[in-house]
């Protein structure tokens, strides 16, 4: 039985490392990070408590009470903190919806993880002599040789993506440049155990860094080059340092990759016909420094200390972004990481989470270069320490993602259990007290270990149900999605934001099927309405940091105005919070705007249209409602002019061009009207709406032709429409498109996206 456990307990490790940098499913939406996490913490789990039973089973227990143990529970502790401070602390702990990677529950187990290698790969000679036979050096370098395997696969799976082979937008690690600083992470091992190995493993070495090198040429991502020319460097100078280490063929393939490097990284150079790599953005290490620094120096409790809380950056992101931003293409994204993890976890976890990982880092290199300069032929630990630092550098200039995070804790874990053997043996008697502390540690683990699988499978079902959801709602399938929704609301009681957001809209388009039916039942509609409403105060009770909820929960009252009494103020006071949320974002004062003009209050609309365009002067619906308050006085040609330096601001938006071409219209100036009314057309071939008044207008300047052409390809797009019919009997007849038709000019109605997240 101890042998059976011993060996499951290594082979969920070993199966770990192998599967985590491949493993991805497509049934939620997150299809990397989160079903990564779920394989990680049933694996991890699996195999502590193989272990833990195998020790009970002995009747002994021994642990590896090495000093760097403790920065590691000192981080975990300080990290347990910040979660209980976050401004989210269910996403904190669970990651989704928020950073999966950085989250309390994907650290705890990634500690997990290095306690079970620096204790389970420990052969039963060195406990008790204090010295290993080999056979812990066996199964670690068994551990090396799958995680470089699995670096390989995912190696080649990236290449196929790339070449279109795989129809996929993401590889196994996530995107290309996230590929290229995994694999990067990984060469400096592939190269000690080419340089030590022989024949067959050498030439397997060989080929797997030939295949990440040439990745690295495709993907040409200068923060992986100048991770290889670190990597490089570390390998390099300890083998100068330590004679006879290197013959002259490895230091000289060393300096070439060194230099490839340098010129790469630093220099920047381009290769000429690579294939297109879609650009990756992010906040630059100044915005994102100064983010997290305003983040600390906020009134939210405990900020400075631990920070907003574990991956809640998106918050921060969102209320400190500065106002230049908004001159950018990317105005409207709300990024969830910084340029860099350091980063991150100085907005998240304060300057303590930052110090304690900090104290992991320092103490981790004081320990392993003490040992490298101890031991005089020792590479392969050469190549796990420069492998590690690789990683920590990486940390250093790129955000995370927990297969990058999985090669920090690997490496660590790996190269303790190489070099530190303080080996600790407590005898478990019946009925001692060891015996009860460790049989009641070994009943809390489980019965917290099955907890939390409970607990995942709950929110794995959860996200399935969310992704089918939202799947149906693409299709039209309002009723279904909603259903999904919230039976996937229903497996995490109700915890997670951005299912009660999407439920409010899917409620607001059943309501809006509703009302376009000729006979519309209240009976119908005021339990939607009601659904609507409580689904939006739900997202910003579970997560009222979360400037998205607020920003939904008034445009949800703003819709339903006119349903229910004094909802406007409602509105008003959502967008009033969203706004100290997010101070910058012209959306939010547009909106807000809006629920003013609908009120009548023109001053109080035009100002908060104003502080739009102060924040963004070339923000086309703010322009665009400044015309709408012009039509609602009669000034014609104002709105005409505001118009169109709304078009000029946003030149592919059909909507606006749309308008415009109404106003025109009716102003009529038919000439300007069919320019505008083509473009649309041109950009959009199936906007009815802009055929419709385009085969009016050709109908006025006397083209029956263009008029029957625009008029026919509305009806293939809308064949039950009955007045379509009208009109092309009319026109086809010679008369005027309209004759007998009471048609009434549509009123302006423009709605900006609400902000992405990414």
């Amino acid at each position: 039985m101890t042998n059976i456990l011993d060996k499951v307990s290594k082979a969920s490790i070993y199966l770990l490392v192998f599967l985590l940098p491949l493993f991805f499913l497509p049934w939620t939406t997150n299809v990397l990070d989160f079903n990564k996490q779920a394989l990680l913490i049933f694996l991890v789990f699996v195999s502590l408590g193989c272990w833990l039973l195998k020790s009970l089973t002995q009747g002994k227990i021994s642990l590896n009470r090495n000093i760097f143990n403790l920065p590691v529970i000192i981080y975990l502790l300080i990290l347990g903190l910040a979660s209980l401070f976050s401004a989210y602390k269910y996403g904190s702990f669970w990651g989704l919806p928020l950073s999966i990677s950085s989250c309390f529950l994907t650290i705890f187990a990634f500690v997990l993880l290095y306690f079970l290698i620096i204790n389970v790969f420990v052969p039963s000679e060195s406990i008790k002599n204090k010295k290993s036979n080999g056979t812990g050096e066996q199964g670690i370098f068994g551990l090396l040789i799958v995680l470089i395997i699995s670096g390989f696969l995912a190696t080649l799976f990236g290449v196929c993506q790339i070449f279109g082979k795989i129809p996929l937008s993401h590889n196994t690690i996530g995107t290309a440049n996230s590929l290229a600083v995994f694999i990067v992470c990984l060469l400096p091992l592939v190269l000690s155990i080419l340089f030590t190995s022989k024949r067959l493993i050498k030439f397997l070495m060989a080929i797997i860094g030939l295949l990440m090198l040439g990745l690295m040429f495709l993907v040409n991502f200068w923060v992986a080059w100048i991770l290889l020319l670190i990597g490089s460097a570390a390998l390099l100078i300890f083998g100068i340092a330590k004679k006879d280490i290197f013959s002259g063929a490895k230091i000289n393939l060393l300096i070439v990759l060194l230099i490839l490097g340098l010129f790469f990284g630093i220099f920047r150079i381009q290769i000429p016909f690579l294939q297109d790599i879609p650009l990756e953005v992010a906040p630059s290490q100044s915005a994102s420094f100064n983010i997290a620094r305003d983040t600390l120096k906020s009134d939210m409790p405990g900020s400075l200390m631990f920070g907003s809380g574990p991956g809640t950056f998106v918050y921060d992101y969102s209320q400190f972004k500065s106002e230049t931003i908004n001159q950018t293409a990317f105005w409207g994204v709300r990024f969830g990481s910084g340029s860099s993890d350091i980063l991150d976890k100085l907005a998240s976890t304060g300057i303590l989470g930052l110090l304690s990982f900090l104290g992991i880092l320092g103490i981790f290199a004081w320990l392993a270069l003490k040992s490298l300069v101890r031991k005089k032929q020792d590479v392969l630990g050469l190549g796990i320490f420069s492998a590690w630092l690789t990683v920590v550098a990486g940390i250093m200039l790129y955000p995370s993602n927990i297969s990058l995070g999985f090669l920090f804790w690997i490496f660590t874990a790996i190269f303790i259990a190489l070099h530190s053997r303080e080996i600790k043996t407590w005898e478990i008697k019946p009925s001692s007290f060891a015996s009860i502390g460790i049989s009641f540690l070994f009943l809390f683990i489980l019965i917290s270990g099955t907890g939390i699988l409970i607990l995942t499978g709950q929110r794995y079902a959860a996200e399935i149900r969310y992704r089918q959801g939202i799947e149906a709602f693409q299709k039209g399938n309002n009723l279904i999605a909603a259903n999904n929704l919230f039976k996937a609301v229903s497996f995490i009681n109700g915890k997670q934001d951005n299912y009660w957001r999407d439920i409010a809209q899917i409620k607001l388009f059943r309501i809006s099927e509703e009302l376009q039916k000729p006979d519309v039942s209240t009976e119908i509609i005021t339990p939607l309405v009601s659904d609507a409403i409580n689904a939006a105060k739900r997202a910003t009770d579970v997560a009222p940091n979360n400037v998205a909820n607020w920003t939904i929960r008034g445009f949800v009252y703003r819709q339903i105005t006119g349903l229910v009494e004094g909802v406007d103020e409602w509105a008003i006071t959502s967008y009033e919070k969203a706004i100290i949320l997010e101070p910058t974002n012209p959306y939010i004062y547009t909106e807000l705007g809006r629920v003013y003009l609908e009120r009548d209050d023109v001053e109080k609309a035009r100002e908060q249209f104003q502080k739009a365009l102060e924040l963004k002067s070339d923000y086309a619906p703010a322009h665009f409602q400044i015309a709408a308050i012009y039509i609602k006085q009669g000034k014609q040609d104002e709105a005409i002019e505001k118009m169109k330096t709304a078009t000029a601001s946003a030149r592919l938006d059909t909507g606006l061009m749309f308008q415009l071409g109404v106003l025109y219209y009716q102003e009529e100036m038919f000439d300007e009207a069919k320019t505008e009314f083509e473009k649309a057309v041109s950009l959009q071939e199936n906007y009815s709406n802009a055929r419709y008044f385009l085969g009016l207008v050709y109908d006025k300047q006397g083209n029956k032709t263009g008029a029957i052409a625009q008029f026919e390809k509305i009806r293939e797009l809308n064949p039950y429409n009955e007045e379509v019919k009208k009109i092309l009997a009319n026109l086809k007849g010679g008369k005027k498109a309209l004759k007998g038709i009471e048609k009434e000019v549509a009123p302006i109605e423009k709605k900006p996206e609400e902000q992405l997240e990414k």
